[in-house]
């Protein structure tokens, strides 16, 4: 008899305990049964801590709008009840009691009643193109084929959950810096709207002549002082430009082509779009997918124009007859390790779990890559802000200081 640790809400009221049972999906009935709107379920190891790896979590965004967490969160409740045994008719009927209100409880609802209806899962799903793309659609339709489908669901979970939390770490490496040079623009914006002009007026005062750094200084904040209605309105039409380029074909190419070639940043990204396209590749071809149309798809959502041109020229030789390592093999870009771990997988017939292995190194190294970066920035952002800071200040003091020390 097992136990598990449960989350939920019974008359409106938050509830939590534990309960026993057989197995997982008895508990899952036994709950519902009690009038237990289940929020998270999850089996207790011996050690007393909850097993979260096979936990149930209906914890669903109710906004306006489905987000991709919630995607991933509803793809791994689908499959912790197809692998418990539930069919997949009752599982989609039980989240759909889960969530009452909102547009995924209006999609969840629909899709329970086109499954009543006879469709295929992967026909009701292809409804919702802006939630389920190509790659979701492919892997559940392999999975209804072989009849694996819960196994499929399993799978398109845990890619989903490694990337959002690849994407956070790179939100993570990112948000730090911009936060700095923020509160640094910010303390720029309130020395010149307020203090420079304070002394500006005690210089015209005093009728000497300013020191080099002062008058520039000074002029500068003239300028900003005059001129920042254009200077603001021209940062934003020159945002909105390179937002508008970079929306094109030939722009969203070039810029990601040029992302990979910033210091640090760049091979940040590199490895990220990497992971990401091995990830995808090993988890659709282990799904049954053939190679070109596998990594055809991976590259696609690899995140990186660029990388998904290398790949689609790589795969335009394979069509003629070329192995995939070797039409990667004076390919920019593409690092050698994914072009050695194809080339075993191609021998051994085993493309799909090297990708996978791949994948895994790459996570990694993004995960020491976002550590590095948030050693190296953070020192150097603040020794930044301290050197111009200090700057300001001294051209400021400089004035004051040369009047002191010629009348003593």
């Amino acid at each position: 008899m097992a136990s598990f640790q449960y989350k939920g809400q019974r008359d409106g009221k938050a509830c939590a305990g534990t309960i026993e049972s057989p197995d997982r999906k008895q508990a899952i009935t036994l709950l519902t049964g009690q009038g237990v709107m289940l929020q998270q379920l999850e089996e207790i190891t011996e050690d007393g801590a909850g097993a979260s790896a096979g936990g149930l979590s209906l914890r669903l965004g109710r906004g306006k709008k489905i987000k991709p967490r919630d995607i991933t969160i509803l793809t791994r409740q689908w499959a912790t009840l197809l692998e418990a045994g539930f069919p997949l008719a009752r599982a989609l009927e039980f989240v759909s009691r889960q969530n009452s209100a909102g547009p995924m409880a209006e999609m969840v609802a629909d899709l329970s009643a086109s499954i009543q209806q006879g469709r295929d899962f992967s026909q009701a799903l292809a409804d919702y193109p802006q939630y389920f793309g190509n790659i979701f659609l492919s892997m559940v339709r392999a999975g209804e084929t072989g009849g694996i489908l819960g196994a499929m669901l399993v799978r398109l979970a845990e890619m989903r959950e490694a990337d959002e939390a690849l994407a956070d770490r790179f939100k993570s490496a990112m948000t730090y810096p911009a936060l700095m040079m923020g509160a640094m623009v910010i303390a720029l914006g309130v020395m010149f709207a307020y203090v420079v002009p304070q002394f500006a007026t005690m210089f015209e005062d005093m009728g000497r002549a300013l020191p080099g750094p002062t008058q520039i200084l000074l002029n500068v904040g003239d300028f900003a002082s005059t001129w920042w209605p254009a200077v603001v309105v021209g940062g934003v039409v020159a945002g909105a430009s390179f937002r508008a380029w970079t929306k094109t074909t030939a722009g969203a190419f070039q810029w990601d082509r040029t992302r990979l070639e910033i210091p640090v940043l760049g091979n940040f990204m590199a490895q990220f779009a990497i992971a990401r396209l091995a990830r995808t590749a090993g988890t659709l071809l282990e799904s049954g997918v053939n190679l070109i149309d596998a990594f055809a798809s991976a590259g696609d959502v690899s995140g990186n124009r660029y990388i998904s041109h290398i790949i689609q020229r790589a795969l335009a030789e394979v069509r003629h007859g070329k192995p995939l390592a070797t039409a990667l093999a004076d390919a920019p870009v593409i690092p050698v390790l994914l072009r050695e771990m194809i080339a075993l997988g191609e021998e051994s017939g085993q493309v799909g779990p090297m990708m996978k292995r791949v994948a895994e190194v790459y996570d990694r190294q993004t995960r020491e890559t976002v550590s590095g970066i948030t050693s190296i920035i953070e020192p150097f952002m603040v020794l930044f802000m301290g050197v111009v800071v200090g700057m300001v200040v001294i051209a400021l003091l400089l004035p004051i200081f040369e009047m002191s020390t010629g009348g003593v």
